[in-house]
């Protein structure tokens, strides 16, 4: 969006999903396989969620600050399975290279934009 487009506000929000993600990649297993409807989960697979829970939700955090300290208007909401961050002041795009530039990939977050038209405006 054009920084002086004075026809839409543009709202950004980021979903950080705790144990899902958008791909998964070659040789990688959803940590929630082996325990989910599963009979006879195996004290490993507990252990291995615990791994993925730990470093999951440290890039979470990470993430968090990266864009927190680019911009201070979030308002940031805790799910029971995703945390929300949005905001309608901060351009998308800069948002994203900030966090490409810190090594995170598109598919760690969920990044939903809705464009609202102002009144008056044609």
């Amino acid at each position: 969006m054009h920084p002086d487009n004075e026809t839409c506000v543009q709202r950004a929000r980021f979903l950080f999903y705790f144990f899902e993600k958008k791909d998964w990649q070659p040789g990688e297993r959803p940590p929630l396989n082996d325990i989910v409807k599963v009979k006879n989960v195996s004290p490993q697979a507990v252990r291995n969620f615990n791994q993925f829970l730990n470093w999951r939700l440290e890039r979470i955090a990470q993430m968090m600050e990266l864009l927190k300290n680019a911009h201070d208007d979030w308002a940031v909401t805790g799910w029971k399975d995703h945390i929300l961050m949005e905001t309608e002041s901060f351009e998308f795009n800069k948002a994203c290279k900030i966090l490409e530039e810190n090594g995170f990939g598109d598919d760690e977050f969920v990044l939903d934009v809705e464009y609202t038209r102002l009144w008056g405006v044609l």
